[in-house]
């Protein structure tokens, strides 16, 4: 019981100061500026307007708790995003996201940094290390944005087909990234893994005849994943028996 009150001050702590926060940002106006100022600084491109958004999440989720993060990141950056046509949803979970993500990027990384300080690791390595397995995290915003079927926006063909390639290039990109198959894998196949990742993570809907990248994506990853396999026979075919 002791435990949990002392939880809850801690939520209402921050709840009360995030609330201040929002409230300073109404008064002061610089909620509305700060919005303005990102619309007209992408200038139309939604690129532009994304990575900027990203960078910004980031940085002012250094050292903070993920109910401020988000309410920060809610009133300051997210409806810059709306402003330009992006659903509310979608513009919500990016600057979660990045807003987190925070958490393992140099140079506060508060949550590699005490990992490592537990592990008695090294801490930069630790945040390299975080970043390397985090890297999903630090994709899967955009496809918010561009795919709202991965939100279960739309026909449930366009969602199954949205989550599956989704699924499928996240794993094949981190066998690139990660380098591991079923045998440690030269730079050149884990290129091919990483491009076919991508390419069938692409939304097809991004651009006309974006369905084209996952097919490409699918059939590079067939054949890469027809190698490995054969491969992997041959090895234990020619490893002698115990």
């Amino acid at each position: 019981v002791t435990a949990t009150g002392f939880t809850v001050i801690d939520i209402v702590m921050i709840a009360a100061a995030a609330g201040l926060i929002v409230a300073l940002l109404g008064v002061s106006g610089l909620g509305f500026a700060l919005t303005l100022f990102l619309v007209e600084l992408g200038a139309g491109n939604l690129i532009a307007l994304l990575l900027l958004a990203a960078a910004i999440s980031i940085v002012l989720g250094m050292g903070m708790p993920t109910l401020g993060v988000y309410v920060l990141l809610a009133a300051l950056v997210a409806p810059a995003l709306t402003e330009v046509g992006v659903s509310p949803m979608a513009a919500h979970l990016f600057v979660l996201y990045f807003g987190m993500l925070s958490m393992i990027t140099p140079p506060v990384a508060i949550a590699a940094y005490g990992a490592a300080a537990i592990a008695r690791a090294e801490p930069i390595s630790t945040c390299l290390a975080a970043i390397r397995f985090g890297w999903p995290a630090y994709f899967i915003p955009f496809l918010f944005v561009f795919s709202p079927s991965l939100l279960f926006d739309g026909p449930i063909g366009s969602v199954s087909w949205a989550f599956v390639t989704a699924v499928g290039g996240v794993w094949l990109a981190t066998i690139g990234v990660i380098g591991y198959f079923t045998r440690t894998l030269d730079s050149v196949t884990r290129m091919l893994f990483f491009a076919a990742g991508l390419a069938l993570m692409t939304p097809a809907n991004v651009f006309e005849g974006g369905i084209w990248t996952d097919i490409a994506g699918l059939v590079v990853a067939v054949l890469l994943f027809g190698r490995e396999f054969r491969a992997s026979r041959r090895l234990r075919a020619d490893s002698p028996a115990e």
